[in-house]
């Protein structure tokens, strides 16, 4: 399985520099993240993100930190940006630059109308790929982390349905169980499922389960601690 395959599944359940969308109305986040396997950290990631009342840019770097480091060097760097409409986003460009040992990726996704018309660069599969045609409307994968994330207003939480699109495979991203808990948190469920464009082992895996929660700040609430079950165990992402 490669970085791009491993990685993306479980950051987007988990946790998968400022970016620009100048406006003296904008509205931006910068977050940094320890991530950790079966409780061991085993990297960093800082996100960047600036939202106007229609327009979203973000973008996001990991890499292996400590002894898993030192056994394998891993790291993506991810940015997108597009509209926004309500609640829902619409992406207009996604780029993706991976590495792992000697290998490396370079990926761009170009959407048109809610709909990805163009890709380049290596997508890291094989198997048969989805036609984007058949998902109007899908999040590139950052915009669905981005939208799991983002600071966001308490009556928003919970509402995430998006179909993903990573410029060949279709997954879905759900955060629709709300669970309230003390000191005023929020805790958001749901899962991360593989749905085509995956080979046959891949989908022998097919759904991770997903929690976020998130805590008061302020008027709106935060993201703090995700938790993803997957096949190599439990990821979880602690905000600094």
């Amino acid at each position: 399985m490669t970085v791009k395959t491993r990685l993306t599944h479980i950051a987007l359940a988990a946790f998968f520099t400022a970016t620009g969308v100048p406006s003296a109305l904008a509205d931006s986040m910068q977050a940094r993240y320890d991530v950790r396997l079966i409780g061991a950290k085993v990297g960093e990631m800082a996100m960047a993100s600036t939202e106007t009342s229609g327009t979203y840019s973000t973008r996001a770097r990991f890499a292996t930190t400590g002894a898993i480091s030192a056994l394998k060097q891993a790291s993506f760097d991810l940015s997108a940006k597009g509209r926004r409409s309500g609640t829902r986003f619409i992406p207009s460009s996604y780029t993706e630059v991976t590495s792992e040992g000697r290998r490396s990726t370079n990926l761009r996704i170009g959407f048109s109308g809610g709909v990805a018309t163009h890709v380049t660069g290596d997508t890291g599969s094989s198997a048969p790929a989805v036609n984007p045609r058949t998902l109007p409307g899908a999040y590139d994968p950052l915009t669905a982390l981005y939208a799991a994330l983002r600071d966001q207003p308490p009556s928003e939480l919970c509402s995430l349905n998006a179909d993903v699109y990573d410029g060949h495979r279709h997954a879905r991203l759900s955060l629709t169980s709300r669970t309230a808990l003390d000191g005023g948190r929020v805790q958001c469920s749901g899962q991360y499922r593989r749905i085509a464009g995956y080979s046959a082992s891949e989908l022998r895996h097919s759904t991770a389960p997903v929690s976020i929660i998130y805590v008061p700040q302020g008027n709106t609430m935060r993201a703090d601690t995700v938790v993803v079950r997957t096949r190599y165990g439990q990821v979880s992402m602690h905000r600094r």
